[in-house]
Order: C-alpha cells, then structure tokens, then sequence
C-alpha cells in the first residue's frame, strides 16, 4: 500500500512503500559498456525519480536526469545508451534512484543504489555464451557472476514473450536468490495472471 505524505500545504501525495534497484547485494558485473539498469517499484509514483549515475573516487556525478515516475507498480528499465554514457572497464560505479520529496530538504529523500562494474568477460565466457541458446544465456550470465547480464536477458525474453509464464518464475527465482522479495513476489505474480 503507498505511503501517505502530508505536505506544507495539506495536500497529500503518496509515494511507493518500497523501491529496489535490480542488483545483487554486492558489486554486479556486466559484459557491456552501456548496460541496461532495473528497478522496482511497489506502488505507482506520481512523481518524477532522479537518476544518479557515480564513478568512484569522482567528486561529480557521470550522470543525474529525472525519469518519469511508474503510474504502475513493476520493474522498469534505465537504458545507460539512451544517455550516450559508457562505463569504463574495471572501474566501480553506484547508481540510484531517488524520490524527491522535498527539493529543500534533500535529507528526506527516498533512494535506493546498488553498485556495477564493467568487466570484460574472459574467452572462456565468450565461448560458453556463443555455444548457449538464446534463451538459456541468463544462466551462463549468472554462473559467470555477470548478473546484470542475466536480468536483462530475462527480461527481454519476457518482453518478446510475455504470455511465457516460465520466464516469469525463473526471473522470480534469480530476484529471491539476490534476496530481493518484494520484486520476486511481483514477478511470481504476475507468472500466474498471464
């Protein structure tokens, strides 16, 4: 259930009782310079979500920009192309998103980060991934500790079928495995209303 906010004003607004960045508890690795990032919503939002992109050890930001907020509950997507940003091989980065709520008082934020890293996947890797079907790559990704990778290629499966209520689950399953309930429950979900 969203939460209520009483503003200045009395008006109230609500906000989501819960929002996870899409990434294992540790740093997660990708195999790609401009991966795709995942979040979760639990409860739509009705205001804008800032996104922040930082590089260790930079005092600035690579990236912050605003999106616009869910009008659904769900996982949705940053694509980092659409930004024409590109991560550098072996450097850690944090991401958020944030809800604003009070541009004066930032202290009141409602954010969430996860950590990545670009890492240039070994031979070996590259050669499982090309030896792997399409729509078994999310394991060889996971197995590899590339878990970025795995999410998003879940996730497109999903997109191009989403009547496939096995994608669904096996999403759930990797989401339960990076001890990310609320967003596994979502996807167990909605395995059973397609």
């Amino acid at each position: 259930m969203p939460e209520p906010l009483t503003m200045a004003d009395d008006d109230i607004i609500t906000y989501p009782s819960r929002m996870s960045p899409i990434a294992s508890e540790h740093t997660g690795f990708t195999t790609t310079a401009s991966p795709v990032l995942y979040f979760y919503v639990s409860d739509p939002c009705p205001e804008e979500i800032e996104f922040t992109l930082n590089e260790e050890e930079l005092p600035d930001p690579v990236l912050v920009t605003q999106i616009k907020g869910p009008q659904i509950s769900g996982i949705f997507r940053i694509a980092l192309a659409d930004y024409n940003i590109s991560l550098k091989p072996d450097v850690e980065y944090e991401w958020f998103v944030v809800i604003v709520l009070d541009p004066e008082e930032r202290s009141a934020d409602f954010l969430a980060s996860a950590a990545l890293k670009y890492v240039i996947p070994s031979a070996d890797l590259v050669k499982k991934l090309a030896d792997t079907p399409e729509d078994k790559l999310y394991s060889v990704y996971a197995a590899g500790g590339y878990w970025y990778d795995a999410f998003e290629n879940l996730s497109r499966q999903i997109d191009a079928g989403p009547s496939d209520s096995a994608l669904r689950t096996s999403r759930a399953e990797l989401l339960r495995q990076v001890k990310l309930p609320s967003a596994s429950d979502y996807d167990t979900k909605m395995a059973m209303i397609k």
